[in-house]
């Protein structure tokens, strides 16, 4: 589909723009933010160094493919790195890379407004209604009422 007919569909089905700025959002937001989770894995490495993957699952109360899962994300955007025990084979070490010693996986209260400060009080009020509206309906997951 060329930009003309793009536009012209846009302009035709409002749903398919509002659909491509939800999906850029929340592309923005999965590639900025850190999963909570993800970010106990990294403050539990900067706490204590370098663990076994069994000892970051033990610690965050985790099941092991939950914890596998996490470490994938994390690796796959550089935060760290897994490596086989040298003395125990068996055992994977998780240790930080420079990236994920440098992250702050958290979010600052300057940091959110900043984000958002496009936005008016009113705004925000008017989008926070509209998304969780949306996310009640069940064509997002949510319960019919």
């Amino acid at each position: 589909m060329n930009e003309k007919d793009e536009k012209r569909c846009e302009a035709e089905m409002p749903e398919l723009r509002l659909n491509r700025a939800l999906h850029r959002c929340g592309h923005y937001l999965h590639r900025c933010d850190t999963h909570p989770r993800q970010a106990a894995v990294l403050r539990l490495l900067k706490e204590r160094g370098t663990l076994s993957q069994r000892e970051v699952q033990e610690n965050l109360g985790i099941r092991p493919g939950s914890a596998s899962e996490l470490i994938s994300k994390l690796e796959d955007r550089g935060m760290l790195k897994r490596e086989r025990d040298k003395a125990d084979k068996r055992k994977i070490m998780l240790s930080l890379t420079a990236k994920g010693i440098e992250f702050n996986p958290t979010l600052t209260d300057e940091m959110l407004a900043e984000r958002y400060k496009s936005l008016s009080a009113d705004e925000m009020q008017t989008l926070i209604a509209l998304l969780e509206k949306l996310l009640e309906s069940p064509s997002f997951g949510g319960d019919e009422k």
